[in-house]
């Protein structure tokens, strides 16, 4: 099955696309272009700030416009914040977090967000918060 994905590197760029081989212990992984056909590209994982799993390309919000806060509903995982060395923060869910991994996967705090998930690298990160 392909994952619909837009990859976000530390140097800034965005890339679009599907993968159907990426894995967190991975060096690499392949990500298929987004109009489809074409040549894929390979991504080191070192160069990757997060990989971010999409609804859809179309609808995708700003930054600006992700929950700042953490809703009510039930979701399994620690309630956390991160912030990125570029300045971003998010907000969301953790369930299995270690420093001394490659990186974790993230659970935005907004349902209704484009996001459904994200693969967060550890060595793109500033600052985690677990809150209570």
């Amino acid at each position: 099955m392909e994952d619909k994905v837009v990859a976000h590197f530390k140097d800034g760029r965005t890339q679009r696309g599907f993968t159907q081989d990426f894995r967190p212990d991975a060096e690499l992984f392949h990500l298929l272009p987004s109009e489809g056909g074409g040549i894929p590209t390979t991504i080191r994982l070192d160069d990757l700030k997060a990989l971010f799993y999409v609804k859809d390309y179309g609808s995708a919000r700003r930054q600006v416009d992700r929950a700042k806060r953490f809703g009510s509903q039930a979701t399994p995982g620690q309630r956390t914040i991160i912030e990125f060395k570029d300045g971003e923060k998010i907000w969301g869910f953790t369930e299995e977090y270690s420093a001394n991994s490659r990186g974790f996967y993230f659970m935005p705090a907004d349902p209704q967000e484009n996001n459904t998930r994200i693969f967060i690298v550890n060595s793109s990160v500033k600052q985690i918060q677990f809150q209570d």
